[in-house]
């Protein structure tokens, strides 16, 4: 087993645990360390369905207008074509383990993400990396939604 490759994004840190090759397609999975006052904006994924599994911290989970906060040890599920986001509400770094159904999209992370190394700091996202996530994520049948949708 390895231990998966390390990616800054958006002011997260993303590793990658299983590609969507290693099991057929079925799965991807990733692990995502969520900074204090972080987490994606709204967004809805067309092609996969995410379960989110809170391994550290709290994680407050918005999905189709209805608010979660998730604990150590809980789990939610976000299914495709359903707006949704998190947020990291507390004053410490939030563990979350996500499993994508079907795999793929965990590409995405290694195509819009700086390479990180263990232990180093997150990197804070620039202006350009913004841009970049933004003009990928079509491809990825990622769009972004307004806030409160």
């Amino acid at each position: 087993m390895r231990q998966g490759r390390l990616y800054d994004v958006g002011g997260d840190r993303v590793r990658i645990l299983i590609e969507a090759a290693a099991t057929g397609g079925a799965l991807g999975m990733i692990e995502i360390e969520v900074a204090p006052g972080n987490g994606p904006p709204p967004h809805v994924h067309s092609r996969e369905d995410e379960t989110f599994h809170v391994l550290e911290g709290e994680l407050v989970l918005t999905v189709g207008g209805e608010r979660h906060t998730l604990r150590a040890g809980e789990t939610a599920f976000a299914p495709r074509g359903i707006p949704h986001g998190f947020r990291n509400d507390g004053r410490s770094a939030a563990r979350v383990l996500v499993t994508l159904t079907p795999g793929g999209f965990e590409r995405f992370f290694a195509e819009v993400g700086t390479p990180a190394e263990p232990g180093s700091p997150i990197a804070p996202p620039t202006a350009d990396a913004l841009a970049r996530l933004v003009g990928i994520a079509p491809r990825y049948g990622l769009s972004f939604v307004p806030p409160g949708t």
